[in-house]
């Protein structure tokens, strides 16, 4: 039975039902280990590629990274002018998608590699003539770069040992790269076209990461409750962070403020009830973690968004969003998701950071930042329970992912017919029409 089948299936077990707890995440966890697993015992691999936004934090998930997911992650640096989203499928193509007429390319071929949104990550260049594509194969992770002016992919990096790559985020030169994975962490020369194994982290650990500003440190979330460091001009490990004892749950997601002086851990169970969930502040000038903040949402939480300016955390559990006053270090009330929602998947912050989007089963619901005003609830046709969602960087558009699917007379489960893309205009909140890529969109990149 292949993957868009197994869906299938799930969507229809689910769709009747109130939603059971955060799908995604949980999902994407128990994925992990068993691609872990099958990793360990040379398993070979499926076919897909993906990309995601640049810096977006992964979470594990998105969200709801995950971006890794599961993309439910940070906000992320974007090209000023991007006029083409670029969205990796499971036919192991990229589709460059034009955002003002939301009209598809010619596919971009790129490796082959694991199916999943939220095992595969990539980034665009700051200038956004570049697209960086990361994928899983057999043989590690490859990344592989695509220029933008003429859509075309070059030869890929292959990074042996990576495999199940979790994260991957470019330095602020643009030069080097970094990829965590349940087989170490890697330092990518974009230069030379090498990569080399950061020692220090092993493979039970190497999750989400986060780059402080000047680039000079990166923090990686470990599996054993703590936070690495690393110095980023010697590729070496200076501390490790244990997370207080009194935060009883398992990193999963970090987040670095604009200013570079803290970082935030999201600590989190799954089923947690009021209270039991926290986000760790980690004082970055001494590497020490602060108390943590209790999140009174229930659910698990594992989605992280830091607004452009920095005074603001926000965190995405399954069923609200807590904002974190990152001045004081205080949660504020609870923004309870609609009931008929359901429960969350992702979050995307757009880039002016007025507004916040988040993914559920019923479709997008946008939240006013300055005010906490829940707006109704943006309807999706044909969405999806494993599905991406992107913003552009002039936040006018969003990108969900969708699929079409149809059942014959006599069959009990739904076939899935095509999978794509549904625009969403930001200004009308309403959604357009149905973008054919011809395969499962696993993330979404912009560029120029």
């Amino acid at each position: 039975m292949n993957e868009t089948s197994l869906r299938a299936q799930l969507e229809l077990a689910v769709s009747a039902e109130p939603p059971l707890g955060l799908l995604v995440g949980n999902s994407l966890r128990a994925g992990r280990k068993h691609r872990r697993r099958r990793r360990t015992a040379g398993a070979a691999s499926l076919s897909a590629a993906a990309i995601v936004l640049l810096g977006a934090v992964p979470a594990l998930t998105t969200g709801p990274g995950h971006q890794a997911g599961r993309s439910r992650s940070a906000a992320g640096r974007h090209p000023a002018a991007a006029s083409t989203a670029y969205v990796a499928t499971s036919k192991g193509t990229v589709v460059p998608i034009r955002l003002a007429t939301n009209t598809p390319g010619a596919p971009i071929r790129v490796p082959e590699g694991m199916p999943g949104p939220f095992i595969t990550k990539s980034a665009a260049s700051a200038d956004g003539r570049t697209v960086y594509e990361v994928g899983d194969t057999s043989g590690g992770a490859t990344v592989t770069s695509i220029d933008t002016a003429t859509n075309t992919a070059a030869r890929p990096i292959t990074i042996k040992g990576a495999y199940g790559p979790l994260a991957f985020m470019l330095a602020p030169d643009g030069k080097t790269a970094y990829l965590s994975s349940p087989g170490g962490l890697f330092q990518v020369s974009l230069a030379t076209s090498t990569a080399r194994r950061v020692t220090g982290c092993s493979w039970s650990g190497c999750q989400a990461i986060a780059l402080t500003p000047n680039g000079r440190a990166l923090y990686v979330i470990s599996g054993d409750k703590s936070v690495i460091v690393v110095r980023t001009a010697t590729n070496t490990v200076l501390s490790r962070i244990k997370l207080p004892a009194n935060s009883p749950g398992s990193p999963l997601n970090i987040g670095i403020t604009p200013n570079g002086k803290t970082a935030y851990v999201v600590d989190a169970v799954a089923g947690a009830k009021p209270g039991t969930n926290s986000v760790v502040p980690i004082n970055l000038a001494t590497n020490t973690p602060l108390p943590p903040i209790k999140i009174w949402a229930p659910g698990l939480a594992d989605g992280l968004v830091i607004a452009p300016g920095g005074r603001t955390a926000y965190v995405l559990s399954s069923r609200g969003v807590t904002a974190i006053d990152t001045a004081t270090n205080q949660a504020e009330a609870t923004i309870s998701l609609p009931e008929a929602a359901g429960n969350a998947y992702y979050m995307v912050l757009a880039p002016d950071g007025k507004t916040l989007y988040v993914l559920t089963p019923r479709g997008i619901v946008p939240i006013r930042t300055a005010s906490g005003t829940v707006l109704p609830t943006i309807e999706v046709p044909h969405l999806t329970t494993f599905t991406v969602i992107a913003i552009s960087p002039d936040s006018r558009r969003i990108y969900v992912g969708a699929a079409i699917s149809h059942r014959a007379s006599g069959r009990r489960w739904p076939k899935i017919v095509t999978a794509g893309v549904v625009p969403v205009n930001t200004a009308t909140r309403t959604a357009g029409r149905f973008i054919n890529l011809g395969g499962d969109p696993f993330s979404i990149a912009f560029g120029q």
